[in-house]
């Protein structure tokens, strides 16, 4: 038995969800308290997410990231419109676009996934970021 933290009853530890770093084992909350909460979690930030000054200040945010960042946005969608060859380092056929410099949008080196994790662990972020 055990008694929830939110509500005050006293359940059975079968109604509490587990928790590894609890000395019970037990959360502290129980289910049913714990669903409550969510729900009430998801509608205040449904509305938060929903009022105009949010609205406006994404519009701007990704506005102002569009600016900062049109080279690149521009080189990845003409890199989208190239033939994608295999791998370069392992002829792996899924593969990403890898531009040295995105100055010049079509010149693509195309990497698989893991490739690509190691050419950027090896040269960092490239040329021009």
């Amino acid at each position: 038995m055990k008694k929830c933290g939110r509500c005050g009853i006293t359940k059975r530890g079968a109604e509490f969800n587990q928790d590894k770093y609890a000395k019970t084992g037990l959360r502290s909350q129980c289910k049913e308290c714990m669903v409550k909460e969510r729900v009430r979690l998801r509608d205040h930030y449904k509305a938060w997410r929903d009022t105009a000054e949010r609205k406006a200040w994404y519009s701007s945010y990704r506005k102002e990231q569009y600016a900062k960042n049109k080279v690149k946005i521009d080189a990845r969608n003409a890199a989208r419109k190239l033939e994608r060859t295999n791998c370069e380092a392992c002829s792996n056929i899924d593969v990403h676009g890898h531009h040295d410099d995105y100055a010049k949008p079509l010149e693509v080196r195309w990497l698989c996934p893991k490739c690509h994790r190691d050419w950027h662990n090896e040269n960092g972020s490239g040329l021009n970021g």
